[in-house]
């Protein structure tokens, strides 16, 4: 996952929020490091909610929960960053990916149901997940709040 994302950061392909405050790039990135190198999803979304990375208020002048901010944000790196590490090691071991439900999710999309139980290329997969790694809306699978994940198999 580190490897990942210290490429992501060396080419500035890291996706930033657009709830992010200018200049809170580096507690932004550290946040992801420590979760990366040994956290979890709960660990990074509770570090970017104490991190002051988010406005008070978005451009259109509503509120920021903060706390949902930082869950949804948490919770899409670290499956992103989690699925690339899965597809390279799945391409290192020759192996198949598996779509499976990762977590529950209050609703499910239709497509998302849909991919439950198939199989990906771990290499095409890995490529596309680098490829929108600042578009991460257009990932097939570790989408926010999708709930999908892969497993070896």
């Amino acid at each position: 996952m580190l490897e990942e994302f210290e490429s992501d950061v060396a080419s500035d392909r890291v996706y930033i929020s657009a709830r992010a405050l200018p200049g809170t790039g580096s507690a932004y990135l550290d946040a992801q490091r420590a979760a990366f190198g040994g956290g979890d999803t709960d660990s990074l979304s509770s570090a970017l909610a104490v991190s002051g990375i988010f406005a008070d208020r978005q451009n259109d002048g509503k509120a920021v929960n903060v706390a949902a901010a930082a869950a949804a944000l948490g919770d899409g790196q670290f499956v992103a960053y989690y699925v690339r590490a899965v597809c390279r090691r799945a391409i290192d071991e020759e192996r198949e990916l598996e779509i499976f439900r990762g977590q529950s999710t209050a609703e499910h999309r239709a497509e998302s149901d849909a991919a439950v139980g198939s199989r990906r290329d771990p290499s095409e997969l890995l490529s596309e997940l680098r490829a929108y790694s600042q578009e991460p809306w257009k990932f097939s699978v570790g989408k926010v709040n999708s709930g999908l994940a892969v497993k070896l198999v």
